[in-house]
């Protein structure tokens, strides 16, 4: 196990100050550094816990990384509901630049590494203008985001033990919020009119709701601007490697590594990795013991090593 550094880094983006962490291993300098993307909801630059163990895989192998809080989150000002993709995208380019001009890195290797909503992030920033040395989707879908929130509302109240019925129900009202959120309607209004009647099925405890206006506020700005993962992925240029769990139930595993296959050998680059771990979760963990399945660590940290050196 390399020993490592932190060296704790922030920078400016539209007018917050956004604070995170570059992790530098005590080998011969300068490294190759992979930027790591959070998904959905609050996290800070550990994601809440998950990254410290994937941090560690491309540690050990001479590779940096770096990771922010997210705003208004750990020490970075601001709030990370006023921001979807477009934003979060903004965000991660400003990072990079941050990394690549560190004294430490060398800036010509530097890649990234998204999981879930962040997977989409790496899709959409392995692009020739973005000038990434690599990149790594893991559980990222190749659907559309309103396509992930009905299938994510399908799965969690079938999985619930719930019938066909109460899941058209409970789609219903996944469909009526998504064009809610596409005419801008306001929470007062869906409250009243959509979840309210709602919650009075047994369904509705299940079902991942919108608790209050900043929620809300947040969903309409991650639906409201289009989102295209197939023509991202059509458009990688760099070495990318996309992996899925097969027991996922936030996106469809199989029909991810289907689609993307197809996707990526339309790209420019030729060095296209697809590996789908049958046993493996949405985080890529055992659901009984959500410990990370075998194969997934040593995957991250060798192929990336293979590409970064």
């Amino acid at each position: 196990m390399l020993q490592s550094e932190e060296v704790k880094l922030s920078f400016d983006w539209a007018g917050l100050e956004l604070a995170g962490s570059l992790h530098l291993p005590l080998v011969t300098r300068p490294h190759p550094a992979v930027l790591m993307a959070q998904g959905s909801g609050p996290a800070d630059r550990n994601s809440n816990g998950y990254f410290v163990p994937i941090r560690r895989a491309f540690i050990d192998r001479g590779i940096a990384t770096f990771a922010f809080d997210k705003p208004g989150c750990g020490e970075s000002s601001g709030d990370w509901q006023d921001y979807g993709l477009e934003g979060r995208a903004d965000q991660l380019i400003a990072a990079v630049e941050l990394v690549r001009n560190h004294p430490a890195i060398d800036g010509e290797r530097v890649g990234i590494w998204g999981h879930s909503q962040g997977g989409w992030l790496a899709q959409k920033l392995a692009r020739r203008s973005n000038g990434f040395a690599f990149a790594i989707a893991s559980s990222a879908p190749t659907i559309a985001v309103h396509q992930q929130i009905l299938y994510d509302s399908e799965q969690t109240i079938r999985n619930a033990g719930f019938d066909q019925p109460a899941i058209r129900e409970a789609l219903s009202l996944t469909r009526a919020l998504l064009d809610a959120a596409a005419s801008d309607t306001d929470f007062g209004s869906i409250s009243t009119q959509l979840l309210e009647p709602a919650s009075r099925n047994s369904w509705y405890s299940n079902y991942d709701t919108i608790a209050d206006a900043g929620e809300w506020h947040h969903a309409k700005t991650l639906v409201g601007a289009p989102h295209e993962p197939l023509r991202d992925l059509k458009d990688v240029t760099c070495p990318f490697l996309a992996v899925y769990g097969g027991l996922d139930t936030l996106l469809p595993p199989w029909r991810g590594v289907e689609e993307s296959g197809r996707a990526l050998a339309e790209a420019e680059c030729s060095d296209v990795t697809i590996v789908a771990f049958p046993d493996g979760d949405h985080r890529m963990q055992a659901p009984d013991t959500k410990d990370f399945v075998d194969g997934y660590l040593d995957l991250l940290g060798d192929w990336t090593a293979s590409r970064a050196h």
